[in-house]
């Protein structure tokens, strides 16, 4: 079973709101992002239409030099005369309307990038590397803990009270015994195991 959440609940509520906030602020921004692209795409229609009309033209030239061919004697000079005049006069419009569709794709790309940049890479930049480290704790914690063979509860509880209570501070080890030296000294482990546990995101098996 693969686990992605811790097993305490208020844990693996902090968690599934965290994923939940962070998949609807991907999606909103990115549908932004995208929406944006195709509206500023949509002016390089203008490129395309200089592009169509230079296209046109040289066409337009291609057809009459053919049409002219046919004139006894003169006819094939007549013919790229025609065409190397129109497709003089429309090569550079097509290349121009070239230009300026893919200008506008460009620019239309970068813009919706630095919005993508501003508003989802911050948020992802303090998003993973919590989420990631609470991820990799957990499943850590699980493979030592309850991976462990042969070894009986008792002595499990113990090795998880005595780094309870050299690695917790004393605000989180008071959230779960009164008395957490006391209870450490006397051999009662269930209280500070289970804090250990908790830190991890796991709960006791008990």
């Amino acid at each position: 079973m693969v686990r992605i959440w811790s097993e305490l609940p208020g844990a693996r509520l902090k968690e599934q709101i965290a994923d939940a906030a962070t998949t609807l602020w991907l999606l909103f921004w990115g549908s932004l992002a995208w929406e944006l692209f195709q509206l500023l795409a949509g002016f390089a229609e203008a490129g395309r239409m200089v592009r169509g009309g230079g296209q046109t033209m040289i066409d337009a030239g291609r057809n009459l030099g053919d049409g002219l061919a046919g004139i006894p004697l003169v006819g094939p000079g007549l013919r790229d005369v025609a065409r190397n005049a129109f497709a003089g006069a429309g090569t550079p419009i097509a290349d121009f309307g070239t230009s300026i569709e893919q200008f506008i794709l460009i620019v239309a790309a970068v813009l919706a990038l630095l919005l993508v940049l501003v508003t989802i890479a911050p948020w992802l930049q303090r998003y993973l590397p919590w989420r990631w480290e609470r991820l990799m704790r957990m499943r850590a914690g699980y493979r030592a803990i309850r991976a462990a063979p042969g070894i009986g509860r008792e002595r499990i509880d113990e090795v998880l009270a005595m780094r309870a209570v050299a690695r917790l501070d004393f605000p989180t080890l008071l959230s779960f015994t009164p008395d957490p030296l006391g209870d450490f000294a006397s051999r009662r482990y269930d209280r500070l195991a289970r804090a250990e546990l908790a830190s991890v995101g796991l709960r006791s098996s008990s």
